[in-house]
C-alpha cells in the first residue's frame, strides 16, 4: 500500500521536509561550499561575485511555472505529483553534471552553467511541491507544515555545505557531486512510492486512473491581468525596492563573507562551512521565534530594527580592523552576521505578504521574491565589480550605504493598518533561511478549490470556483444581505451546498483563526461558520441566497431544524 498525502497528515508533513531538504542540496553546495572553496584556491572576488550572481537567475523567473504547471498536467499521477518527479530527477542528473568540471579554477564559465541548470530544476521542484502542498494540506495545518518544510531545507542546506565543505577539500568537486546526486537520488526513489490521492498511478506505466480534475481559470492571461492590477500601486512599486535592496544586501553579504573568511581572516573551507551551518541553524529557530513579535508590532517596525543592526555590524567590522587578528572577535562578528541573515529575511517576507490581494497572492508574492533574487544577484555581481578597486573596510562600509537606502525607501512605506482601508491577504510562512512556503491565493476552506474576488455594489468577496462557497470579511455580508445582492452572489448549486454544510471544522481561510459555528437566529435551518479572530464568515453555496429571502416554508423549516452542537 502507497502512502496517501491527502489522507495522512504526518505524510504531508514527512514529505514537505524531505523535499525540502533536497532543495537544500545544491543550496549548501553551490552558493556557501563552492564559493570558499575557491576562494581557497586563489580564484579572484570579480570571478567568484559573477558566479553566485549567475547561478542565482533561476529562481528569479520561477514565478513563470505556476501557470505552466497548471497548463500542462498528467492527472493519473496527480495534479503536481509528476512535476515534483521530473524537477527531483533533473536535479539528481545535474548534480552529476558537476563531474564535467574538472578544473573549477579554470572553469568558471562551465561551472556557472551547470549551477544555472541544477538551479533550474531545484527553483522547478520549490514551485511544484508548493502547489501540492497547497492542493492537499487543510488551512489549519499549513503553519505545521510550515515548520516541517522550513526546518528541512535548513538541515538540508546546513548538513551540505558542512559536510561538502570538508569533501571538498578531501576528495574534490567530482566525488562532493556523486555524494550529493546519490542523496537526491534517494529522496527520488522514497518520493515514487508517495501518491497524491488514493488510485493514481505510481509511475506512467503503472495501473490507476485520475482522482482529481484540472482546475480552470489558471491561464497566463487571467493570472497576469489579475496581478497587473495591483502590482504597480504606490505600496506595492515600495515593497519592490524594499525586497530589491534587501537582496542586494544578501547577495553582496554572501559573496563578500566567505572571501573575507578564507583570503583575509585565515578560515579553511571546512571551518567556514562548517560555521555557517551551525549559525545559519541558530538563525533558522531564531527567526521562527519572531512570529508573534511581528504580530504585535508589525514586519515594518521588526525589518527597520533588524536591517540597522546589520548596517551597524558593517561599520563596527570596517571601523576594527586593528581586532582582525583576534581569532575570537572574528568568529563573533561572522557568525553574528549568518545568524542575522534568516532574521531579517523572514521580516522581509512578512512586509510582502501583508499588501498581497487574496485573488493574485501566489504569482503577486513570487513577483516580490523573484525581485528580491533579481536584486541577490545584483549584490553578488556588485562585490565582484568594486572587490578588486577597494580594500576589505571600505566593501563593508558599503554594506551600511545599502542598508540607509534600504531604510530611507522603508520610512515611505506604510503599514497595512497605517493605511485607509484594510488590506486583503492570506498567508501562512515558516520563513527562515531554510526556506519559505506560501499558502497563496485564498483557498476554500470546504474543498481546498482556488477562491476568486468578485465585487457587488463596491464590495469585494471571495467565491469558490469549485464548490461556490462565498467568504465575507467582517460587515460584508450584512450590507449585502438585500435579495438582488444575495442572488447576483451566490449562484451555486444549493443541493451541493448542503453536502458541504456537514463540514464545520476547519480554520479561517484568511487567518487561520478558529471558526465558530452559527445559526441565524430568524432562519435556524440557515448554518454557518464565523472567525472569533477577523469575524469573517463562510457561507456554503445557496445559504446567503436563502437568508436574504423570508418565506412561508421558513416557518416549516424552523420547526424541523435540528439543533446545531
Amino acid at each position: 500500500m502507497n502512502p496517501v498525502l491527502e489522507n495522512n497528515s504526518r505524510i504531508r508533513y514527512a514529505t514537505g521536509a524531505i523535499m525540502y531538504f533536497a532543495q537544500g542540496i545544491p543550496h549548501g553546495l553551490l552558493s556557501i561550499a563552492i564559493p570558499a572553496w575557491l576562494a581557497s584556491q586563489g580564484v579572484s572576488a570579480g570571478e567568484i561575485g559573477s558566479y553566485l550572481a549567475v547561478i542565482v537567475l533561476p529562481w528569479v523567473f520561477k514565478l513563470v511555472m505556476g501557470p505552466v504547471m497548471d497548463r500542462y498536467e498528467f492527472l493519473a499521477m496527480g495534479r503536481r505529483r509528476p512535476w515534483v518527479l521530473g524537477a527531483q530527477l533533473g536535479l539528481t542528473i545535474s548534480l552529476l553534471a558537476l563531474i564535467l568540471v574538472e578544473r573549477p579554477t579554470e572553469q568558471i564559465g562551465l561551472l556557472m552553467l551547470v549551477g544555472v541548470l541544477i538551479n533550474i530544476f531545484t527553483a522547478t521542484q520549490d514551485v511544484a511541491v508548493d502547489g501540492m502542498s497547497i492542493d492537499l494540506t487543510p488551512t489549519r495545518e499549513h503553519g505545521r507544515l510550515n515548520s516541517f518544510m522550513s526546518f528541512g531545507k535548513a538541515i538540508g542546506w546546513a548538513s551540505t555545505s558542512a559536510v561538502s565543505g570538508l569533501m571538498l577539500v578531501t576528495w574534490g568537486l567530482a566525488s562532493t557531486a556523486i555524494v550529493a546526486a546519490i542523496v537526491s537520488g534517494v529522496i527520488l526513489v522514497l518520493f515514487t512510492f508517495v501518491l497524491e490521492r488514493d488510485g493514481e498511478r505510481r509511475l506512467p506505466w503503472t495501473q490507476g486512473q485520475a482522482a482529481s480534475a484540472h482546475l480552470p481559470g489558471n491561464s497566463f492571461k487571467a493570472v497576469f491581468g489579475g496581478l497587473n492590477k495591483v502590482l504597480w500601486v504606490r505600496a506595492s512599486m515600495i515593497v519592490m525596492l524594499i525586497m530589491f535592496f534587501d537582496g542586494l544586501i544578501s547577495g553582496y553579504g554572501w559573496a563578500l563573507m566567505p572571501i573575507a573568511a578564507v583570503n583575509l581572516f585565515g578560515y579553511t573551507t571546512p571551518q567556514w562551512s562548517q560555521l555557517v551551518a551551525v549559525m545559519g541553524l541558530t538563525g533558522a529557530f531564531l527567526s521562527l521565534a519572531l512570529g508573534p513579535l511581528i504580530d504585535r508590532f508589525g514586519s515594518k517596525r521588526l525589518l527597520i530594527v533588524t536591517i540597522i543592526l546589520v548596517g551597524l555590524h558593517a561599520v563596527l567590522l570596517a571601523q576594527t580592523q586593528h581586532l582582525w587578528q583576534n581569532t575570537l572577535y572574528v568568529q563573533v562578528m561572522l557568525a553574528a552576521w549568518v545568524m542575522m541573515m534568516p532574521v531579517v529575511m523572514v521580516c522581509v517576507i512578512a512586509l510582502g505578504m501583508t499588501i498581497c490581494s487574496s485573488g493574485v497572492s501566489a504569482t503577486q508574492f513570487a513577483v516580490y521574491m523573484s525581485v528580491a533574487n533579481l536584486g541577490h544577484a545584483a549584490g553578488s555581481k556588485i562585490y565582484g565589480m568594486v572587490s578588486d578597486g577597494t580594500n576589505y573596510a571600505e566593501t563593508y562600509m558599503l554594506i551600511s550605504l545599502f542598508v540607509a537606502v534600504a531604510v530611507f525607501v522603508l520610512f515611505l512605506h506604510r503599514d497595512a493598518g497605517e493605511s485607509a482601508s484594510p488590506v486583503k491577504h492570506m498567508i501562512a510562512s515558516g520563513g527562515t533561511k531554510g526556506g519559505v512556503f506560501f499558502s497563496g491565493a485564498m483557498r476554500c476552506p470546504k474543498c481546498r478549490a482556488e477562491m476568486e474576488q468578485i465585487e457587488h455594489d463596491g464590495i469585494e468577496i471571495d467565491r469558490c470556483k469549485h464548490c461556490s462557497g462565498i467568504w465575507f470579511d467582517a460587515g460584508e455580508s450584512e450590507a449585502l444581505r438585500g435579495k438582488a445582492a444575495a442572488l447576483a452572489i451566490d449562484t451555486g448549486d444549493a443541493k451541493r451546498g448542503r453536502e458541504f454544510n456537514k463540514t464545520d471544522n476547519y480554520r479561517c481561510p484568511r487567518c487561520s483563526g478558529g471558526m465558530v459555528r452559527r445559526v441565524d437566529p430568524q432562519q435556524t435551518h440557515i448554518w454557518y461558520e464565523t472567525c472569533s479572530a477577523c469575524s469573517g464568515s463562510f457561507f456554503d453555496a445557496g445559504e446567503f441566497s436563502d437568508l436574504a429571502r423570508h418565506t412561508i416554508s421558513d416557518f416549516f423549516k424552523r420547526l424541523s431544524s435540528p439543533e446545531r452542537r
